[in-house]
């Protein structure tokens, strides 16, 4: 498989995103597994110590509970509380937001993606008031890409372009 580190940033700077190459692999066997349907989980980490950029330490599969279907995903939430609430406790890590893989497919955002992303944004039990989605699109097997998105509470949602810059990642809690 082989992905690299993934970087994605705001034309603005505000906002990034930084996946490790490892967990963009899962990622891709994840997609593989699920073929031609729809599938996705959520991104658990946390920030730097500026708070500018959201790193990616963990990826779920999809809970047993999610609606699949060929143009269609609606995740679940079976066995997630308990799950986030084990990372948070003993490695101070949480949700950061979505993923999830629009098969033979661009990565390109529904208006039901935005919409939720936004929803998000404004949900105060997930206390993320920047959540992101990454989605993947196109054959996992071959050639595919991914695009990343942020909801600043309160503002209209940015795409995280990948990027070539090198922005400061600050593994430190």
């Amino acid at each position: 498989m082989g992905a690299d580190q993934q970087i994605f940033a705001a034309d603005n700077m505000e906002y990034s995103l930084t996946i490790d190459g490892l967990l963009m692999d899962k990622l891709l066997l994840l997609c593989k597994e699920s073929d031609a349907v729809e599938t996705g989980g959520i991104l658990i980490g946390h920030y730097n110590s500026r708070h500018d950029n959201a790193i990616v330490t963990d990826v779920s599969s999809p809970p047993p509970d999610s609606k699949r279907g060929h143009t269609t995903f609606v995740r679940g939430i079976k066995g997630l509380q308990p799950w986030l609430q084990k990372l948070w406790t003993q490695q101070k890590r949480y949700y950061l937001g979505e993923w999830h893989f629009h098969p033979f497919n661009s990565p390109e955002p529904s208006t039901t993606d935005i919409d939720q992303l936004r929803k998000n944004s404004e949900t105060p039990p997930l206390r993320c008031p920047e959540p992101v989605m990454l989605i993947i699109g196109g054959d996992p097997k071959g050639k595919w890409t991914a695009r990343a998105f942020v909801a600043p509470k309160g503002s209209q949602v940015l795409e995280m372009n990948a990027s070539t810059n090198i922005i400061q990642v600050d593994q430190k809690t």
